[in-house]
């Protein structure tokens, strides 16, 4: 019990210490439940802003949106298929809050700052669970939901993701379409509160980038997710047209 007990606090400092807002440098710990604020991952690109524009302007929630700016892709920052567009995230994400609170100034007091995580958390237990799970090809060998299934994990606290599940034929949406359960205004997995992926949540199972578009446009924002960033290689801050993300964007006039 003690050895367990010894670990979890290790742990708690390794994630204290990989966490930070961007823009800050330190963040206060007692932060992270204020106000009980719904919990999204945000990379800036199209899906996951569309979920941060609908709880801010839809449900009018409190959003504390989680950015992971380390190498989520590979064991090696070399590798080809590394994502090389920070920068673009980033930049994005700050066009978006500028936009969103020039229209919508309520959202002000509802969007948190973002919380940043920049280091990996070693957690082998964790990982081990988690490629037990086998619902993703063997030959990716660090896979980007390990590391936000950890995050929530550790955090102990539901994360919004934004899956939309159009990979039909892929383990990972069979295991999602078998074990979700609709909510509110969410997807649940309905498993055991040790299980790896526990904590992370899919609001937009199901849903097409069009149907997210309508939604938007119903409610007028749609020019906002316009600004989203999706290219995984830009070229001089410009989309290179060629990637995965690339070709899975839609254009939402």
């Amino acid at each position: 019990m003690r050895t367990f007990i010894f670990v979890c606090i290790v742990v708690c400092i390794i994630l204290y210490k990989s966490i930070n807002f961007i823009g800050e440098t330190y963040i206060n710990y007692t932060d992270l439940n204020d106000k009980d604020p719904e919990y999204v991952f945000w990379t800036g690109g199209y899906d996951s802003t569309f979920r941060i524009c609908e709880l801010l302007i839809i449900y009018k929630r409190p959003v504390q949106p989680v950015y992971i700016s380390y190498n989520l892709d590979s064991a090696k920052k070399s590798d080809k298929w590394v994502r090389k567009n920070r920068r673009e995230e980033i930049d994005a994400m700050e066009k978006i809050r500028h936009k969103l609170y020039t229209r919508f100034p309520y959202t002000k007091g509802l969007l948190h700052k973002t919380i940043d995580i920049n280091n990996n958390i070693d957690y082998p237990e964790y990982d081990i669970n988690f490629n037990n799970l086998k619902l993703w090809p063997k030959k990716r060998r660090v896979h980007q939901y390990e590391h936000l299934g950890k995050i929530a994990y550790l955090l102990k606290t539901p994360v919004d993701c934004g899956v939309i599940g159009i990979h039909q034929n892929s383990n990972f949406v069979t295991f999602l379409k078998n074990n979700l359960i609709k909510t509110e205004n969410n997807y649940i997995l309905d498993v055991l509160s040790t299980h790896p992926l526990h904590y992370i949540r899919f609001p937009l199972f199901n849903r097409t980038k069009r149907d997210l578009c309508d939604i938007s446009k119903k409610n007028k924002f749609n020019d906002i997710i316009k600004i989203s960033w999706s290219c995984w290689f830009p070229n001089n801050k410009k989309p290179c047209n060629k990637c995965p993300m690339c070709i899975e964007r839609f254009n939402c006039e």
